[in-house]
């Protein structure tokens, strides 16, 4: 094989190695248990933001939720008020398990809250795959001793 006719099948094969990296990376994850995950982290990411928007379509209407002190929580409850940042600003999510079963998934992990005198929360959210994408239709937080 000539040199040059060497250097551009080199060339080819190098771009096109590259172009299906990028388009790998760049995908979204088509395994359910990913998308979960990723929906956990927008809705943290929403809250701190005080996205209403993003919120209202990462939320069920039909959510039901369950506060720390054992009282029950709907949609309107968790949303902030007037695009201010929610009560998990600055949160992040720990280590989690996800598990699917059809069109209903169930994640359980922690939250590591902001500041460094609060512990982690325990949090157990039920997602459900509807025409809009995944959707939190439950949860239930509760303090870490």
């Amino acid at each position: 094989m000539s040199s040059p006719r060497f250097a551009i099948c080199a060339t080819v094969i190098v771009c096109l190695s590259a172009t299906l990296s990028s388009a790998q990376t760049n995908a979204p994850s088509s395994r359910p248990e990913d998308q979960i995950v990723k929906v956990e982290r927008d809705w943290l990411a929403a809250d701190a933001k005080g996205d209403l928007a993003s919120l209202r379509q990462i939320i069920s209407d039909d959510f039901m939720g369950s506060s720390f002190d054992g009282g029950l929580l709907t949609k309107e409850d968790i949303i902030p008020e007037g695009g201010a940042p929610g009560g998990f600003a600055g949160a992040t999510p720990g280590q989690t398990n996800v598990r699917v079963f059809g069109d209903t998934g169930v994640l359980m992990g922690t939250i590591n809250t902001a500041g460094s005198q609060m512990k982690p929360i325990r949090v157990t959210l039920v997602c459900q795959k509807r025409s809009q994408g995944w959707q939190i239709v439950a949860a239930q937080l509760g303090r870490m001793q």
